[in-house]
């Protein structure tokens, strides 16, 4: 086996293969990973584009390890109404990325390719991503997707201890600024992280707030608390979730619910 064609079989990325490669490559048991983040501010200590660089990183290392898996270009624009009122806000309409997910499923459908996992990073995407995901579920009943919705909200349940204020949680906050600082350490100032603001929610039913209302800064959360040993820790307890949702799909065939029955 020349050296060509080692790399030809270990590129993850569909955007760095060229159409032999993904021929050879892709099958009717591909997994397809989908990356939805944002471009708005995270605070004066982190990049406007944490949303998709840090998810983009995760979805690299899962599909380093995992069987058949091929990474899709991320998408850096969400659903950023909320966040409007801070400077260089790039937001789309919550129809516009329904549409838009909505596409890019049915291409991949067309494209014999059935089985989806989508990593967001945007709060304000999980609501279009779960009624794209229904609209070709129920167009496409073959088709399984799945999604990883929230990781700022999965890591702080798995791994209690990992955080010291409000389980990690925030806008640029512990959770988010340890993550950006394991995988681009040069894109984060902590210097210019601004003072720890857990604002005052009620705890079972949800406000829809807009941002400006919790915070001045553009984040939220406790980022002066963040720090790289803890960002190594998300990264791990994310690879180690997907990576086992990946094994248990393969071991049933991408079979559930009762069909397992």
């Amino acid at each position: 086996m020349t050296e060509a064609t080692i790399g030809e079989n270990h590129k993850r990325f569909i955007e760095e293969m060229n159409a032999t490669e993904v021929r050879n490559t892709i099958n009717e048991k591909t997994v397809a990973i989908l990356v939805f983040g944002a471009c708005e501010n995270h605070g004066d200590h982190m990049p406007f584009g944490s949303d998709f660089i840090f998810p983009t990183e995760v979805a690299k290392r899962v599909a380093a390890k995992a069987h058949n898996v091929i990474v899709f270009p991320p998408i850096p624009y969400g659903v950023s109404l909320h966040h409007d009122q801070f400077q260089m806000t790039m937001s789309i309409n919550p129809e516009t990325l329904v549409g838009l997910i909505c596409d890019l499923l049915s291409s991949l459908f067309q494209n014999h390719v059935s089985r989806v996992l989508i990593i967001n990073g945007h709060d304000g995407n999980i609501g279009p991503i779960e009624i794209a995901a229904r609209l070709i579920k129920n167009k496409h009943p073959d088709m399984t997707i799945a999604c990883l919705e929230a990781w700022w909200v999965l890591v702080g349940q798995l791994k209690k201890d990992l955080f010291e204020v409000w389980s990690g949680l925030g806008h640029g906050g512990e959770a988010e600024t340890s993550a950006l600082l394991a995988i681009r350490p040069d894109l984060v100032n902590i210097e210019l992280a601004p003072r720890e603001i857990v604002p005052r929610l009620p705890e079972n039913i949800r406000i829809f707030w807009k941002f400006d209302e919790l915070t001045s800064t553009g984040a939220t959360g406790a980022p002066q608390k963040a720090n790289i040993k803890k960002g190594y820790e998300i990264l791990q307890i994310l690879e180690d979730v997907l990576l086992s949702f990946l094994k248990e799909m393969e071991s049933s065939d991408w079979k559930y619910g009762q069909y397992l029955i």
